[in-house]
């Protein structure tokens, strides 16, 4: 009776073991050199090493659970790493969710990417990382900034959902709560929504989110200057086409800024960027030109920001690579942007020129 249940017990024990979660430990180290220089009166130059410039830093977990009928749970917890400074983060900051996926699709509660985030990263040759860094992105940083919203990248405190792809379409929505204890204070409430496509070669998508009234500000952007609590509206699309010898890509997005109290428009920052990627020896040549518009109420002439990059990549491994970026940054009309590397300052209508030399790796 004993052996019949002590073996019963270790059944029941291996049973448990093969439906636990499988858990994955991932990540990115990426450092580089960097080197921004920026003309004109009171500007600064800087140079140093830099941590993302090719590839996001990041340290994270990942797992799964066959539930079984073909449902599954599932759970991500990613957290920053700036490798060449390292300092204190928030465990989960870069996403921390835990979800089921079945045949309806797939649900996700906690922080994930906002909806409109992924426009200015799957169509960008240098989506996010170093001198190169596309507009979708950059300025998106500066006009969520400007309205007082934390972050352009992810929303906390949300619900995801997520179809199946169906006929290479995909579609995802997302709200998020503001669950801030003030009566009537809903900053921070957002809403998006996301169709992609994607079948063969051709991929794009287009997106939208609507976040509810930011802080109030105090001249929170040096170019737009605003003073009052604004809601931010964003609107972001991409279109890519692999010809095999060269992969192009295009994306664009529209930032707009409202009244919080009277919906009268403030701001609006429209970004445009087309680029390639192309296969050359054992890695891949990458170029861009980026383009943006500030458009502020009540400002005799709209700030404009122009930009071209070129880097290469070369692969040492699957996992790990060295790469090079060269970039100009050009401002018209009193915009004073500089390109993305140590802290460093531009004057009204600026030149920025620098580059990265780095090494990243992936495991």
């Amino acid at each position: 009776m004993k052996k019949t249940l002590i073996a019963l017990a270790a059944l029941a024990a291996t049973g448990a073991v093969m439906a636990q979660s499988s858990v994955t430990l991932y990540g990115v180290v990426d450092v580089g050199f960097t080197s921004v220089n920026n003309s004109g009166t009171g500007s600064t130059d800087n140079t140093g090493l830099t941590s993302s410039n090719m590839t996001t830093n990041r340290l994270g977990f990942r797992g799964t659970e066959d539930l079984g009928g073909g449902l599954k749970a599932k759970f991500q917890i990613e957290t920053s790493l700036a490798a060449d400074a390292p300092a204190a983060s928030s465990i989960g900051d870069r996403g921390a969710w835990v979800g089921l996926e079945g045949g309806f699709g797939e649900v996700r509660l906690g922080r994930e990417y906002s909806t409109t985030f992924w426009s200015g990263f799957l169509f960008s040759p240098f989506g996010t990382g170093g001198v190169g860094n596309g507009f979708g992105f950059a300025n998106r940083v500066v006009a969520h900034g400007a309205t007082g919203q934390a972050n352009p990248v992810w929303n906390s405190n949300a619900i995801t959902y997520s179809t199946p792809r169906m006929s290479g379409f995909q579609a995802h929505a997302q709200y998020a709560f503001d669950e801030v204890a003030a009566a009537g204070n809903d900053a921070g409430r957002s809403a998006g929504i996301r169709l992609n496509y994607a079948a063969g070669p051709l991929m794009a998508e287009l997106a939208y989110s609507d976040t509810d009234g930011g802080a109030t500000l105090a001249a929170a952007s040096p170019v737009l200057g605003l003073t009052t609590s604004a809601d931010h509206k964003s609107v972001v699309g991409g279109v890519s086409y692999d010809f095999g010898v060269a992969k192009l890509m295009t994306n664009f997005g529209q930032e707009k800024a409202n009244n919080t109290a009277t919906g009268a428009a403030i701001a609006k920052v429209t970004n445009f960027e087309i680029g390639a990627v192309a296969p050359v020896g054992p890695g891949r040549l990458r170029a861009s030109y980026n383009s943006s518009k500030i458009d502020v109420v009540g400002l005799a002439t709209d700030p404009k920001i122009t930009k071209f990059a070129v880097g290469y990549i070369y692969d040492l491994s699957k996992r790990t690579a060295v790469y090079a970026t060269v970039a100009s940054l050009k401002n018209k009309n009193g915009a004073n942007l500089a390109l993305n590397g140590p802290a460093s300052t531009n004057s009204a209508n600026g030149r920025s020129t620098g580059y990265n030399v780095g090494i990243s790796h992936v495991f």
